[in-house]
This record gives C-alpha cells, sequence and structure tokens, in this order.
C-alpha cells in the first residue's frame, strides 16, 4: 500500500516514500568519506573520541514506540510523546518488541522486489537535543541502523537512508532551534535494501550503532585519502595524502620524533619518499601517527606502511607471500545483538590473536569505524567485506525444484537485474570510501553468496577505479550467463574438499592466487579436517589460507536456569514461523565468547612454529611460519621429556630462526636408550611482547614420539576359581571377583568385586553417538536402529582353558523389516586375576555407511566418579581433532568432562588411550589396549543427548557412563563442508575391537 494513499499530505508519514524506491538510497545524507572523528586545535587528536569536544556520543535511553505496521503509524507521530524507551544503541527484538528470526538462505519477506510487506514494523525512537549556536554546524551520525529509517528534526523531514552497516551523516544545522529540539527516527523492519541484505544471521531491527553529533565549522576537511606504501627492496615508503575541503598542515612522527612536516592543499597532494621506515604486518603492527592540522581542527591517523600485491598468482605483502589463517566474523552478542562497543571488538580481536588467528573477514557486511582501528593496532589482516549477500534468490529461481536440483547459479538473479545495479554499486562505493585509509584492510570483498552478473562486474570495477592499491576479492561466482569473472583478483571458494583445490592447481588457463574465503565449518563438536586443510596451504604459494566459518556462536537470550545459567536460543526460540534452527550456532566460540575446544584446535594448528625430528637422536628443527619476524626474539622455548605421561627431564632452549626458516636444537637428554614409549614435548612461550600475549602465555606446542615399543598384555599367572554353566547363565569366580554372563542376551549382568557389583546395567554393544552437528547422516542411523536395536542371540558356549574361562558368542544386531546391521563374533577370557579380555569381530550391512562409532557401553554407579587415562587430553580429543590436545597421563572428575554445546551432542571422548581406569572411593574398573581406544565418561546418556534440543533441558542419568570404543569417527566439518574423509572412519564392512578390563578393589 503506497503512504501516499493513507497518509495525510504534508504530514511526517507522508514523507515516507523512498523505502520501496530501487534508485533512492540516500536522501539529504551528507557526501559519503573515510572515518575520522575531529578534535579541536588543542587537544590529543588521538586520544578516545568521546575525549573530543566536537564529539557528543547520543547513546543512551530514547523515548520508544513500536508499530506493527507502518499502516498504524499515526500521520503525525513526531508530535507524539512515545510510549516507551529503549537503549541505543540496541536492537528492539532483544527488548520485548518483535521477534528475532534466525534464517540462513531464505527471505524473510516475500520476493517481490522492490516492494515489501504492507505489514511492515515501524520503531519511533526519539530524544531532546541541546543546541546553543556557536558557529560551528551539527552534523549527526549513525553508523549502522537497520533496515531503513527516516530522520526528522523538530518534526521536520530531515533524510532518509538504507544499507544498513553504512554510516549515515546528516547536517542538522539548518533544522535546529536554539536550546531544547526533538530528532525522531522511524525506523522500518524492511526496505528494498532487504533484498541486498540477506546475510546468514539472526534477523534484527533498530540503531543498532552509535549515534553521535560532530561540530564542525563551515570550511574543514571534508574528507582525504591517505596512501602508505613500502619498498622491500630498499626499506622505504612513500606517503601521499589527498585532502579535500580545504588546505591543511600535515605532520608525520614516529613515537614522538617527528619525521616529516608539510602544507598539503587540495590542489597539491603530499607524496614523499620516507627512507629506512618499519613496515607494518599482522606480525608486527607498527604504526606512525599522522597530524592533519586546520586553524579549528586537529584530525590524528595512525599509518602503516605496506604494499599488498599479487605477483605471479602470489599474493604478497611487503614483497612477501603471506597466509591467511583467518576466521569469518559476524556482529553477533547475545546481550546486544548487533552491537559490539569497542571493548567487546577488543576483546574478540585479542582472543583471535591469543589463539593464533592472524585474519578476519566481516562476514558480510563491514564492521563499525573502530573495528578496523583496533585490527590496524593490535594486527590483523582484514577483508573488508560491503553489504551485499543475496543468497534467497536460490529458492525463488529453483521454485519447486528446490534442493539444490538446479544449483546455485539461480543467486545471481539480483546481481544481472538493472534494477538493483546503483545500489549494488551505492555498496561497494561506501565499503570503499569509508575504510580506504586502513592499513589493516587489505583485500576489498564485494559482498557473499550474490551469484556474478554485470552488477558485480561494474562494482570490481568500481572499487578498482576507487582504490587501485588492494586487490579484489569475491566468492560466488555462479552464473546464469557466461559473463566473465576476469575483473576478480583471487579464485575464492568455500569448502573445497582438499582434493580439488590441488585440482585446482594443475589448471593452465588459471594463474590467479586461490583463497578458502570459508572452510573447517565449526559447528558444535569439530571442526576435523583443520589440520588437513593446513598441511594443504602450506603445499603451494598460490595457496593464500583460509578463514575459518565462523568466530561466535550467534543466540538470544531466553532466560536462566534455577542455579543461573543463562539460556540460549537459536531459530525456532523465538516463535518464529520460517526458521534454519542451529545452523547459526556454527563457530570456534560460544556466544560469550567462552572458547569451544575447536578454537583450541584451531589455535594449534595456527601455530607459527613447528618442530621436526632432526637427522640424528636427539636433534630437532623449529619451523617458523612467521614472514616478518624472528620467531627466536618472540618466543622461548621449553622441553618435557616424558616416558608413559612421567616427566623424565625439563629444560630451556635458546634458539633463533629467520622468517619462514628453519634452525636446528639439540636435546642430549633425547638421545638415550628408552624401553618404553618415550614423548617430547616443546612449549613456546611468549617473551619480549609478543602479539596480545603476556610474557609467560603458552603460544603453542609440539610432541614428537622420539622412541616406540611394542607393548603387549602381561601373561597373569593362576587360575580362576570357578566355571559354572546355567541353561541361562555363565558364572565365573577369581578370587573375590566374580562375572555373571547372560546367554540368553549374551550380555555381562554382573562384575563383582569384593561383593559389590560395579555395573549398574548389563554391559552392551554400542554403534551409535548423539549425533553431532557434521553427522548429516544420522538418518540413516536411526533408519538402522544402531540407537535402539535387538539382538538375536545365534550361540554362546562356555570352556576351561589353561586355568581361564572362555567364553564364545555369536549374535546379530537389527531391527523390523530389514536383514540385520550387524553380525558379531566375540570371545571372552576371563584369566586368574579378574581380568577380562575382550575380542570380537564385526561384519556390517548395506545398511551402514558410516558407522559413529564401536565398541562397549558400561552403566557404572555414582560413586565412580573420578577418571585417569593415558591418551590425548587435557581436552575432548577424536581421530581427527586432537591437535589442542597431546598423549600423557590425564585425571578428571567424569562432572568435569562433559563439553556443553548449546544443541547436545556427543562430547568429551579422548582418543589414542593406551589405558584408563574410572573409580570412586570404593571400587572401580580399568580397561587397556596397547594399541589404542577412545573413551567417554559421562552424566549424560547418549540418549538424553540425543532427545533434547538445548543443554539447559539435560537430565543427569542415576548412573555414570562409560563408553569405551574400539574405534570412533571423526568429527569432520560435513555440516557445510566435505564428508568425513575415509581415513578418519572406521573400516567397514568389516571390523573388529579388543579391550582387557579389569575390576579394581579400593582398599
Amino acid at each position: 500500500m503506497k503512504i501516499s494513499q493513507i497518509a495525510k499530505p504534508g504530514s511526517p508519514k507522508s514523507k515516507m516514500t523512498f523505502h520501496e524506491d530501487a534508485e533512492k538510497f540516500h536522501i539529504g545524507t551528507m557526501e559519503d568519506h573515510c572515518y575520522f572523528i575531529p578534535f579541536e586545535k588543542t587537544q590529543d587528536p588521538f586520544a578516545f573520541r568521546e575525549s573530543s569536544s566536537r564529539f557528543e556520543l547520543l547513546n543512551g535511553l530514547w523515548s520508544f514506540s513500536f508499530y506493527k505496521s507502518i499502516i498504524d503509524l499515526p500521520d503525525d507521530f513526531t508530535d507524539m510523546k512515545q510510549s516507551d524507551s529503549i537503549p541505543v544503541p540496541s536492537n528492539w527484538q532483544l527488548h520485548g518488541y518483535d521477534q528475532a528470526q534466525y534464517t540462513n538462505i531464505d527471505y524473510p519477506i516475500p520476493f517481490d522486489p522492490p516492494y515489501v510487506p504492507d505489514e511492515l514494523p515501524v520503531g519511533v525512537y526519539q530524544r531532546n537535543y541541546f543546541y546553543s549556536a556557536d558557529g560551528l554546524r551539527r552534523i549527526l551520525c549513525f553508523e549502522g541502523v537497520d533496515s531503513c529509517f527516516y530522520l526528522y528534526v523538530n518534526g521536520e523531514f530531515t533524510g532518509y537512508s538504507q544499507v544498513s552497516h553504512h554510516t549515515s551523516e546528516f547536517d542538522i544545522s539548518s533544522f535546529l532551534n536554539e536550546g531544547e529540539n526533538i530528532i525522531t527516527v522511524a525506523v522500518l523492519k524492511w526496505c528494498d535494501g532487504t533484498y541486498l541484505e540477506d546475510q546468514d544471521k539472526f534477523r534484527l531491527s533498530g540503531i543498532f550503532r552509535d549515534v553521535y553529533v560532530l561540530s564542525r565549522p563551515e570550511k574543514c576537511i571534508r574528507d582525504y585519502h591517505l596512501t602508505a606504501s613500502y619498498n622491500d627492496n630498499d626499506k622505504s615508503g612513500t606517503l601521499s595524502v589527498k585532502l579535500f575541503g580545504m588546505d591543511a598542515k600535515v605532520s608525520l612522527y614516529d613515537g614522538d620524533a617527528l619525521i616529516l612536516e608539510a602544507e598539503v592543499s587540495e590542489e597539491k597532494p603530499l607524496e614523499k619518499n620516507i627512507g629506512n621506515v618499519k613496515p607494518w604486518s599482522a606480525e608486527n603492527p607498527y604504526l606512525y601517527r599522522l597530524v592533519i592540522e586546520t586553524e579549528q581542527e586537529t584530525i590524528g591517523e595512525k599509518i602503516g606502511f605496506r604494499t599488498v600485491c599479487i605477483e605471479d598468482g602470489i599474493l604478497k605483502l611487503n614483497g612477501k607471500h603471506i597466509k591467511f589463517f583467518g576466521v569469518n566474523r559476524h556482529d553477533s552478542y547475545p546481550d546486544t545483538g548487533y552491537y559490539a562497543d569497542k571493548e567487546k571488538m577488543r576483546h574478540d580481536l585479542e582472543l583471535m590473536k591469543r589463539h593464533n588467528i592472524n585474519a578476519v573477514r566481516t562476514s558480510h557486511y563491514p564492521n563499525a569505524p573502530e573495528f578496523y582501528s583496533l585490527c590496524d593496532e593490535i594486527g590483523l589482516y582484514v577483508i573488508d567485506e560491503a553489504d551485499l549477500e543475496t543468497h534467497g534468490c536460490v529458492a525463488v529461481y529453483n521454485g519447486l525444484k528446490w534442493e539444490w536440483a538446479e544449483g546455485c547459479k539461480g543467486m545471481a538473479m539480483i546481481v544481472k537485474d538493472p534494477m538493483f545495479k546503483n545500489a549494488i554499486l551505492d555498496r561497494e562505493r561506501l565499503l570503499v570510501t569509508r575504510d580506504r585509509n586502513r592499513p589493516s584492510v587489505i583485500i576489498w570483498s564485494l559482498g557473499n553468496e550474490s551469484g556474478y552478473g554485470e552488477n558485480l562486474r561494474d562494482g570490481a570495477r568500481l572499487v578498482k577505479s576507487l582504490d587501485s592499491t588492494r586487490p579484489v576479492h569475491y566468492e560466488s561466482t555462479y552464473r546464469l550467463d557466461d559473463i566473465s569473472d576476469e575483473d576478480l583478483d583471487f579464485v575464492s571458494e568455500m569448502y573445497t574438499h582438499p582434493d580439488d583445490v590441488r585440482k585446482f592447481l594443475t589448471r593452465q588457463d588459471e594463474k590467479r592466487p586461490f583463497i578458502l574465503c570459508e572452510y573447517c565449518h565449526a559447528m558444535g563438536n569439530g571442526p576435523g579436517d583443520l589440520e588437513d586443510y593446513h598441511n594443504l596451504f602450506m603445499e603451494s604459494d598460490r595457496i593464500c589460507g583460509g578463514l575459518i566459518w565462523e568466530w561466535a556462536d550467534h543466540a538470544v537470550i531466553l532466560g536462566k536456569t534455577d542455579d543461573g545459567r543463562i539460556k540460549y536460543g537459536y531459530g525456532g526460540d523465538s516463535g518464529e514461523e520460517k526458521h534454519d534452527s542451529n545452523f547459526c550456532m556454527d563457530a570456534l566460540c560460544y556466544p560469550d565468547r567462552i572458547p569451544h575446544t575447536g578454537l583450541l584446535e584451531a589455535k594449534q594448528v595456527y601455530r607459527p612454529v613447528r618442530v621436526e625430528k632432526g637427522n640424528k637422536s636427539g636433534q630437532f628443527k623449529i619451523k617458523s611460519l612467521l614472514r616478518f619476524i624472528n620467531a627466536g626474539d618472540y618466543l622461548e622455548c621449553r622441553y618435557e621429556l616424558s616416558c608413559d605421561g612421567k616427566i623424565l627431564s625439563n629444560g630451556r632452549l635458546d634458539f633463533s630462526v629467520p622468517p619462514m626458516g628453519e634452525t636446528e636444537i639439540s636435546v642430549p637428554e633425547a638421545a638415550g636408550d628408552f624401553d618404553t614409549d618415550t614423548f617430547i614435548r616443546f612449549i613456546f612461550l611468549a617473551k619480549n611482547n609478543y602479539s596480545v600475549f603476556k610474557d609467560g602465555d603458552e603460544v603453542c606446542f609440539d610432541q614428537l614420539k622420539i622412541h616406540e615399543t611394542q607393548k603387549q598384555i602381561q601373561e597373569t599367572k593362576g587360575k580362576i576359581s570357578a566355571c559354572i554353566e546355567s541353561a541361562l547363565y555363565f558364572k565365573i569366580q577369581a578370587g573375590e571377583i566374580s562375572y555373571i554372563f547372560n546367554r540368553r542376551t549374551a550380555q555381562f549382568d554382573g562384575i563383582n568385586v569384593g561383593g559389590e557389583n560395579i555395573i549398574s546395567k548389563p554391559v552392551e554393544y554400542n554403534f551409535f553417538r548423539a549425533p553431532i552437528d557434521n553427522d548429516r547422516m544420522k538418518d540413516d542411523w536411526y533408519s538402522a536402529h544402531l540407537n535402539n536395536y535387538t539382538v538375536k542371540v545365534y550361540e554362546t558356549s562356555l570352556k576351561e582353558e589353561d586355568g581361564k574361562a572362555v567364553i564364545h558368542v555369536s549374535e546379530s544386531f537389527g531391527w523390523l523389516r530389514d536383514q540385520p546391521f550387524a553380525k558379531l563374533n566375540a570371545e571372552y577370557v576371563i584369566d586368574g586375576s579378574g581380568a577380562l579380555e575382550i575380542k570380537c569381530d564385526a561384519e556390517f550391512s548395506n545398511k551402514v555407511d558410516l558407522l559413529p562409532r564401536f565398541g562397549l557401553r558400561f552403566f557404572v554407579p555414582k560413586h565412580i566418579d573420578t577418571v585417569e587415562y593415558f591418551g590425548y587430553g587435557p581436552y575432548e580429543s577424536y581421530i581427527d581433532k586432537h591437535q589442542a590436545s597431546y598423549i600423557g597421563n590425564f585425571n578428571s572428575r567424569i562432572s568435569d568432562m562433559h563439553e556443553d554445546y548449546i544443541r547436545p551432542q556427543e562430547n568429551g571422548s579422548h582418543c589414542g588411550c593406551t589405558w584408563m581406569k574410572a573409580y570412586g572411593l570404593q571400587n572401580g574398573i580399568q580397561f587397556e589396549n596397547p594399541k589404542g581406544f577412545s573413551f567417554n565418561a559421562s552424566e549424560y546418556t547418549q540418549e538424553e543427548l540425543s532427545a533434547k534440543k538445548h543443554n539447559f533441558e539435560l537430565e543427569k542419568s542415576e548412573y555414570n557412563i562409560l563408553c569405551v570404543d574400539f574405534a570412533m569417527a571423526g568429527v569432520g566439518s560435513a555440516a557445510c563442508g566435505p564428508a568425513l574423509a575415509q581415513k578418519f572412519r572406521i573400516p567397514l564392512p568389516k571390523t573388529s575391537g579388543n579391550i582387557r578390563l579389569m575390576p579394581l578393589r579400593k582398599n
């Protein structure tokens, strides 16, 4: 419905005519420019912006009214006192208005561009603003508003703007009266720009970034372009300064030392060569201070000298090839939604650096302006992305042939549509004009998942015309025609299988560098293929590396549990009809930024140095992955030599290794003769203010096995005490240990030690795990009934041999209708010590393609609450996810071994174990296999983890549960990535298992 048809002529509402006009983006706004904050001449221009006398922050409580439809909005709403209040910045869905909606691909509105639904929610914000004339103009700035807004000052229409993550500025001077004034902002939930902002995130609305007023003289610096390039050959830099608006004095400082001073005019830009400059990089983010002074203002910029280029298909910074060990990051916080204040941003970025991450992609829109200054300072390479995504066009184009039958080419509908050409070019221009002066921004990205067409081709050309100092990136080159992508400087893909990346390198028709702008989808318990991808990255300089999807889980807060824990919600938990469930819980951190074990895994995979064995015993090589600094200047090396988990010796090593070089070190103790498995672990600690680490913090480690022995289970002497067979049971006695074997179910019903049965339920074979988010084949598991099978016992027998009891079993596992999914032959041998050795061979049917686990499950009394083990710890570990852990002796309470994923799933396993024991104050049980096994100890059953949608819904079992696995499949990253690699799967159709258990008596 047209507003002109329902609004009173001349009323504030009657001015609301631009949000369905595909050619109107910014009405009444000022010309866009680079981000800066002016200070008075006497002030420090490098102080916090809030300290500038020219800066008035308008954040805080604003009066607020919410209308479910723009039709219901009163004509003269600017004259009304708003009924409620809301904090600015914030998202109104987090304050009781409307509902949050999480959708990944599909549009939240019908696809009918440029129109949006008539039932269009509107939030009206209002506040007073005091003005006293002082000869300065007042510039009202909004750093982010979703999706668009109409601005009124004292009831007069002042302007309109869209592009949610764009800074909009209005000169409101002519609208102000002396004294109190009223600012009113009407924010619309949707507009024609919504079709260009279909990012995978919670859909939230409102004024979500800072609002402030700048006071500026009539004649002032309007914009400036800075270029600080670096020449690696002679270590010199070239500074270029272009000013727009007026002349100024420009001064460059290295610390407190003035190294350049010049008068610069709009007609005569500055270009000056400076000798012996210190270059900027993520490893050494050295910044100079540039001061721009006019008669009334001073502006401070921190600049870094660096040159980005592509040579022979290789991305280089300052003449050296660089790799991205990166992450994608959304603005997403459970308490503040899209709003990130400076401290939250700093916390995110420092946490990245503390986990050896060196790059961030601003998925999928520009971040708040101060984000980039923090990246300059902290040292992160930024892929700066335009506010553009049209992923929902896939479903629109495919129509009834959804399920990817037509692939993703329909994604390009909008980037081919002339209706949206100027809107797309507007977004590309906004990206560059605001952030062009930031040294951390080394690549421009045109957007995300929008296909490719003429509009984006022209966007790439526009970006290059605005800034030729950075290459241009874009990934989604799905096309509806044969338009060339030659204007793009990279071949960029998502979640590509490593083998397919290697195939790219063999192409003769492609000379550009390759980047995985998204990989290793970190959803839930994962990712499991980081190390494989890292090894791939190191195979060729043409591979730029990759950026993990993604940084932090998206969530809304649903409330608190009785014990004060936050209840996090995902898609569907806000009552939204269309949603994509927990696909937003896909990151390296929980919503509160507590690291997942996946982030710990990334930290170790991204480590700056790696250690290998040398050519001689006791010698080792330290290889540096750093490009610009000597690792020995910033890392201290310590080592621990251990046998069977016991530390034999430790020490400290001095080393020096040039960028991308290697050095040999010697540890004489490691050259000795050892009679058991022996490991050396090198631990690298920060020193000399390395990155954001505190001196003494662990940066990374490497563990190497330097001696391996073939261990055998020791034969025991003595004989069993009794071996009794009946129609339905076998009973075996060995001293004070006895076993009850149920022939009907082919299970051990009792394992008794000192009169106590240490199992609370019969021991059962376990083929199932609570599906992790990467287990896309989980429906097959349920179909085969791996989780709740029935048993057919073909045969059981008992005999006594050499003082041992030997039980043979033949059985199958299945369900109704189909053939059994597995047939199994097992041998159970009980010796005179009371130890039980289990050997089994299984063959699986075609009902099972990927087996999650193969092992045994024990329910034990609650008093058995402590675990000790020798294997990968201290973090959860899997065959493809154990880089963050190392082999050693570990112990833990079972209650502390649960990894609390927001959507419950398999967690807390430990692989590579040779022994594990579980015990309490009374009795316990020990397991061992010299060839290794995996185990999980939990207070929750896998049935409970499978059934519940949220962690706060979990109920603990009345028992503790031990899952002892002959084999556990890897975790991979298949929720949005390649299928689990064969080497991380359990071999099928035939597989076998072996474990020895020993009941423990506590005295």
